[in-house]
């Protein structure tokens, strides 16, 4: 368990580092460790939570939210994140969703593209997004935010820290909906020191460790890690 506490706490400190939760490597540590699917839900979305709580008050405290582009990918998660949740899957399904979700995940990370120059993006082109972003966090437990920060950077909806503030707030959402809907929290007591674990990471990694790693290296150390995890729910 000491191990496991180590690892999430070191994982929060890298992500936050770079603006993002942690969701991904929480959910592939506890695949490795093979939990259930309703534990790996349970324990991602909370700790999600608590590392992007304190990512989003940063965000609030520089103005780099822009509420424009949040608020329709918002108004189209929420509904999202309670199907997600919702849905009760075989094991195996679970894990083919979970392992396809991994390495798409680790793709978007090692081959993010940026648009050219910022472009409005209409909420006929969001509020889709939203939907599949949310569904997919109350699924498998993922906050969505790894997903929707390539994808923003992709459509050129906004500037590096504009769309790294949303993608804050669109974790921050999601997995605060995703914990108040999911419908038991029975057996999270082995797992209570891992949100105060995460906490610690998240502090130092957002506040003395901001910028310290070079964004590109994390991001492709986590996409090869997270392939690998993904690949190996799928296949072993």
């Amino acid at each position: 368990m000491g191990l496991l506490i180590a690892l999430f706490a070191l994982g929060a400190l890298f992500y936050s580092s770079v603006g993002f939760g942690g969701g991904s490597s929480y959910t592939a540590l506890l695949v490795w460790k093979g939990e259930s699917p309703e534990m790996i839900r349970l324990v991602s979305l909370s700790c999600n939570l608590v590392v992007v709580l304190i990512g989003g008050w940063a965000t609030l405290r520089a103005r780099s939210v822009r509420f424009k582009l949040l608020f329709p990918l918002l108004v189209s998660s929420i509904p999202g994140v309670y199907t997600g949740v919702g849905i009760s899957l075989p094991r195996d399904l679970f894990f083919g969703i979970l392992g396809s979700a991994l390495v798409l995940a680790g793709a978007l990370l090692l081959f993010q593209v940026r648009a050219k120059e910022v472009r409005n993006c209409s909420f006929a082109l969001l509020m889709p997004i939203g939907f599949l972003l949310g569904l997919l966090a109350g699924i498998t437990g993922i906050g969505g935010g790894i997903y929707l920060v390539p994808v923003l950077h992709f459509l050129g909806a906004g500037k590096v820290r504009e769309v790294a503030a949303v993608g804050t707030w669109f974790i921050l959402i999601n997995s605060g909906v995703g914990l108040i809907l999911l419908p038991s929290y029975s057996g999270l007591g082995e797992y209570l020191l891992l949100p105060p674990a995460v906490a610690l990471g998240g502090l130092i990694g957002s506040r003395l460790l901001h910028g310290f790693f070079s964004e590109l290296h994390v991001r492709r150390w986590t996409g090869v890690l997270i392939i690998f995890v993904g690949v190996r729910v799928l296949f072993f």
